[in-house]
């Protein structure tokens, strides 16, 4: 399986294989933030340390930061935002955070498990 597909998936950083995440979908809400201890297939432990996935915060904000900005430019050139902070702009992309959240973090989880790995 290619690092990537894998990645996308949620697969283990060694193997491509295990899953990292207890629950495949990020919208299962009561499982969302449930880690599996360690890959099935290779026995990486997936959860090294106690507090490991902290720095996978500055990731998630990196994340959500660059898709604001993203979105900002976005309604700037469709809506033509560029001379106020529109509060249009500011309910659109507070939906779309809130929608995207779960998305987010497991991306940041994984970009952090990846880095460590």
């Amino acid at each position: 399986m290619s690092k990537w597909v894998s990645f996308f998936k949620g697969r283990c950083p060694r193997c491509g294989v295990g899953k990292v995440f207890v629950s495949p979908n990020p919208y299962n809400l009561p499982l969302m933030l449930t880690t599996n201890k360690e890959c099935t297939n290779c026995h990486l432990d997936f959860i090294p340390e106690i507090g490991f996935y902290w720095g996978s915060t500055y990731v998630g904000y990196a994340i959500t930061v660059a898709f604001s900005g993203f979105t900002f430019l976005i309604s700037t050139l469709i809506f033509g935002f560029m001379n106020s902070l529109n509060l249009t702009y500011v309910l659109i992309n507070g939906i779309l955070l809130f929608i995207f959240c779960p998305i987010f973090f497991r991306f940041s989880r994984m970009i952090w498990l990846w880095i460590a790995r």
